[in-house]
């Protein structure tokens, strides 16, 4: 071969015989791994690399040969080859691919390794020499085996799961093609029926670097495919596997708020008919206490009011705690459904705070908390109700569960907006924690561990109502450190003054170095 090739060329021919092999074995795997309908396209996409990857190489080699006898081509049998190639690589890889059982594998090999061999000896025909052709037909015979066999084993390694099995059937399909070449033309035998020392045209090695060059660029569509859908189905799978832990979080949060709402609704249903139980029994109850003909007086006529009033206090509350919970999920119900539609006036932001300052004495002082707010004087253009949901939502969440003692409400102006702020000394949150609270059936902690309880839809509501006002709500808060609590900006203010403290100066507001807590 030595003396009678170009080796540049033939190197040529091997390299690309050895990347069109590498591409061929990576789009062959691949169309194995997808569904039926699917993997028919790939098998495609794969033969006809395969059948332009053989004759290419097939063709360079050719032209690499270099007999002291001058050489045409007949190009309509040159373009036989070509389809005999291409076409042989479908049907074998199709019958291997699509039935994927050893026996078709076998058949599939062997007719892949008779396409190469029928492409090669097409395209020795086409070879047309000046001199008197012999043929061995031991190498001939040999070159056919050759092919047939490693198109065989190089299907098989493709079809394993094997860390190797890419580089093997690479390697096995590599060697089918070259081996076929190489053999048959050790097989090919020529008599020059000129003078000797006749070289072939330069033009030949200018037509071999066009052609490895076109076959390169139509393999490198079929690899840069592959990547393509490759890298879109690994996008798909890293999207679908988000979906997936989405829908799992959704889940597990909804079972958790069904956890939690069940809690919710049992203790008020409890206490309802618990103390609905005493008053249907007080009477009988009453009476059994009285000794026998003692009259019935006044002042077993006050005992009994007195009780039912107690009772019925009690029930009054219960069922006002079952009403809130029923109103909650109403209302993020609504706001899901329906966009929010606010009913914007203008008022004294001051005054709001004054209100919920007043609304929640009582339970500071249960808490045993000091409740300041300190307000810039100026008039905001919003929902007053939505407004005050927000700030119950977040002022009731820092008296619940933060704590703390000492809570500030605020509510100043920046710039053209306006900011409402609650915070809060209390025991602080994680920072995993600070976007999870904002989700609807979501709680830092679960009603189950709080005494106080809550549905999780509070600041999933605030949310989407500060968002509606063209404004949003966030928090900052870490273990340890005192910081800001979540603030609202629901509109611009229309006018503002000097900043005004309802609680006297005098009382400081206490710095216990922890952050806020909802």
């Amino acid at each position: 071969m030595h003396s009678d090739h170009d080796m540049m060329l033939v190197l040529l021919a091997a390299l690309l015989c050895v990347f069109g092999s590498w591409v061929i074995a990576n789009l062959y795997r691949h169309a194995l791994k997808q569904k039926p309908r699917q993997a028919l396209l790939w098998y495609f996409l794969t033969a006809v690399t395969s059948g332009i990857a053989i004759w290419c190489t097939h063709f360079i080699a050719m032209l690499a040969y270099q007999p002291d006898a001058p050489v045409s081509f007949d190009f309509g049998l040159t373009f036989v080859s070509l389809l005999i190639a291409i076409i042989g690589s479908t049907v074998g890889i199709l019958i291997a691919g699509m039935f994927r059982r050893r026996v078709t594998t076998v058949i599939g090999g062997v007719i892949l390794g008779l396409s190469i061999s029928a492409m090669h000896y097409t395209g020795m025909v086409a070879y047309r020499i000046e001199g008197v052709i012999f043929w061995d037909k031991t190498y001939l015979v040999a070159s056919v085996l050759l092919a047939m066999v490693l198109s065989t084993v190089a299907l098989f390694f493709g079809a394993q799961n094997g860390k190797y099995a890419t580089g093997k059937m690479t390697g096995s399909f590599a060697l089918a093609i070259i081996g076929l070449h190489f053999t048959g033309m050790a097989a090919f035998h020529v008599t020059p029926t000129c003078l000797t020392g006749h070289s072939n045209p330069d033009e030949f090695r200018l037509l071999a670097m066009v052609i490895a060059g076109t076959a390169a660029m139509i393999v490198m569509g079929g690899l840069f495919t592959y990547f393509i859908e490759n890298r879109t189905r690994m996008e798909n799978i890293v999207e679908l596997r988000q979906a997936r832990d989405e829908a799992r979080d959704a889940s597990r949060a909804k079972s958790e708020f069904m956890s939690v709402l069940s809690h919710e609704l049992r203790t008020p249903l409890t206490i309802i008919n618990g103390y609905a139980s005493f008053l249907t029994n007080l009477k009988g109850h009453t009476m059994a206490k009285l000794k026998p003909n003692e009259p019935i007086s006044k002042v077993h006529f006050d005992e009994l009011g007195d009780q039912t009033e107690r009772y019925g206090g009690r029930i009054k509350s219960a069922g006002d705690h079952l009403l809130t919970i029923i109103n909650e999920l109403l209302d993020y119900t609504s706001i899901e459904l329906n966009s929010v539609k606010l009913n914007r006036t203008s008022f004294a932001a001051g005054d709001l705070l004054a209100e919920l300052a007043e609304q929640f004495q009582g339970l500071a002082k249960e808490k045993q908390a000091m409740l300041e707010i300190e307000y810039d004087e100026f008039d905001v253009f919003a929902d007053r109700g939505r407004c005050k949901q927000i700030l119950i939502n977040l002022l009731g969440n820092a008296l619940k569960f933060s704590s703390a003692s000492s809570i500030r409400m605020r509510a100043k102006r920046v710039g053209d907006t306006c900011r409402l702020e609650v915070e809060d000394n209390g025991c602080g949150m994680p920072a995993e924690d600070l976007q999870r609270i904002f989700q609807a059936f979501i709680q830092a902690e679960t009603a189950s561990k709080s005494a106080d309880g809550g549905t999780g839809l509070g600041l999933a509501i605030s949310k989407k109502l500060a968002a509606a006002h063209e404004g949003d709500i966030r928090v900052e808060s870490t273990v340890g450190i005192r910081r800001s609590s979540p603030s609202i900006c629901p509109s611009a203010p229309r006018k503002s003054r000097q900043r005004k403290r309802l609680w006297p100066r005098d009382r400081p507001f206490p710095n216990s170095g922890r952050g806020l807590s909802l």
